[in-house]
């Protein structure tokens, strides 16, 4: 019997679109947290209220994150906003030591990296998308971050949308419910 190959998935779109919140509901489910596993990524930005250290992400200074990308840490790496952000091989290796698919959830440009250049397995693509930019706005805006970066954060996601059409699924997540509904669906059919 030949065992089968860990797939990545990832899953990406704009800050603000629920992709935490559909992940953390997703890994509730026991039938989910046995056939995957959830990579955590290491960013240098700062943390904010609701977010727990190796839960959401692992928080690291700009310099232990250089040092790690040097030592080819990482997957993939990339710098959003000013900050950098990182996928650590590690995930995959304990996803293809436990039988299981890794979900990532990475930034546009770190999706695209990996679609592109991983060769050494299965990536699936699934774009997480607002329902129009009005709502994605308004979710962005409960952020309570400042103006500026409030703009960046705008500017970022008028770019990540335009590269949605290179991802293998789209989900408009107009309620988690039905997201999560559909995105347990994708994942069930790619992980046979």
């Amino acid at each position: 019997m030949t065992k089968k190959k860990t797939a990545i998935f990832v899953i990406s779109g704009p800050g603000g679109v629920g992709k935490t919140t559909l992940l953390e509901r997703l890994f509730k489910k026991k039938n989910i947290q046995n056939i995957f596993l959830r990579g955590v990524t290491i960013t240098t930005r700062k943390i904010r209220p609701q977010e727990k250290d190796g839960r959401d992400y692992f928080f690291v200074s700009k310099k232990d994150f250089l040092r790690l990308k040097k030592e080819r840490f990482f997957l993939e790496s990339q710098k959003i906003l000013g900050n950098y952000y990182g996928t650590p091989k590690i995930f995959h290796a304990l996803a293809k030591a436990e039988g299981k698919n890794l979900i990532l959830c990475i930034d546009v440009k770190g999706g695209l990296y990996l679609k592109k250049n991983y060769k050494a397995g299965r990536i699936i693509t699934i774009f997480i998308a607002a329902p129009n930019q009005r709502e994605l706005y308004l979710r962005m805006k409960k952020r309570d971050e400042n103006k500026k970066v409030m703009r960046q954060r705008v500017r970022l996601a008028e770019k990540e949308l335009c590269c949605a059409k290179q991802y293998d699924y789209l989900v408009t997540n107009k309620n988690i419910a039905s997201t999560l509904k559909r995105l347990e669906e994708i994942l069930r059919k790619k992980e046979a």
